[in-house]
């Protein structure tokens, strides 16, 4: 359950590092966010440069959209298995919903792919 203010880690390498929440998108009210859900999120930190040829996608406090894909929370597939991961984790991606880093250095779960972020699950390093 990500609501606004939550600070969430990037597993992408899209440059950032830690994000915080702004407002959770398609959801009135105090609504909160599960994996799947895209949020609003500003860069609160970015991962160091090494060299000068790299070159950032992104700067601090920059509003960028993210979808969620991993929740301390846990939640039940349709088989019933429980599944949780050890922190909340996004991936960042532009307004057009593409992502905009290249890889992803997470687990993600196999729910992803039936919510229609199979380019996010094959870009994975493992789906659980």
């Amino acid at each position: 359950m990500i609501r606004a203010q939550t600070l969430l880690k990037v597993v992408d390498n899209s440059g950032a590092k830690l994000v915080k929440c702004i407002k959770v998108k398609k959801k009135s009210g105090k609504a909160h966010a599960n994996i799947g859900d895209i949020v609003l999120v500003a860069v609160q930190s970015l991962r160091p440069r090494y060299g000068r040829r790299v070159r950032l996608k992104m700067n601090k406090s920059e509003v960028h959209h993210g979808v969620i894909v991993q929740t301390r929370r846990l939640y039940r597939n349709s088989g019933g298995v429980g599944l949780s991961f050890n922190c909340n984790s996004v991936v960042l991606i532009t307004p057009n919903l593409k992502p905009l880093g290249t890889r992803i250095s997470a687990t993600l779960p196999s729910r992803l792919r039936g919510l229609k972020w199979a380019k996010l699950a094959a870009m994975a390093k493992k789906i659980v």
